[in-house]
């Protein structure tokens, strides 16, 4: 059985990004892991996440808001993660326009 490989979730990172980067780091029957990098990248106007999986997010680096479909929004600094629950109507509102916000966001059944 071959060793396993280290990765570093805040090394290397891009320059700037002009889209938000998602990436894959576990995908399996149960639980859906991934690191998303966003540059000032929000959700458009009028557009909702609204999933039929329960999602917990925690910030690695930078900065974010969250906006929910009743008109509240939470600020998350580095350190701060927040769970979601299936079917939650919300949006990334704002990020951290001149450093990249490294979240990780696993997505597990409601």
């Amino acid at each position: 059985m071959p060793l396993p490989t280290v990765h570093n979730l805040l090394h290397p990172l891009p320059s700037a990004l002009a889209a938000e980067q998602f990436d894959s780091l576990i995908n399996s029957a149960n639980v859906r892991l991934e690191r998303i990098m966003s540059q000032g990248q929000i959700t458009p106007a009028g557009e909702w996440y609204d999933q039929a999986e329960n999602e917990w997010v925690i910030l690695l680096q930078g900065a974010a808001r969250i906006a929910y479909a009743d008109g509240t929004e939470i600020a998350l600094q580095v350190g701060d993660s927040v769970l979601l629950p299936a079917h939650c109507r919300h949006r990334v509102s704002w990020t951290q326009p001149d450093d990249i916000t490294i979240w990780l966001a696993m997505f597990f059944p409601a």
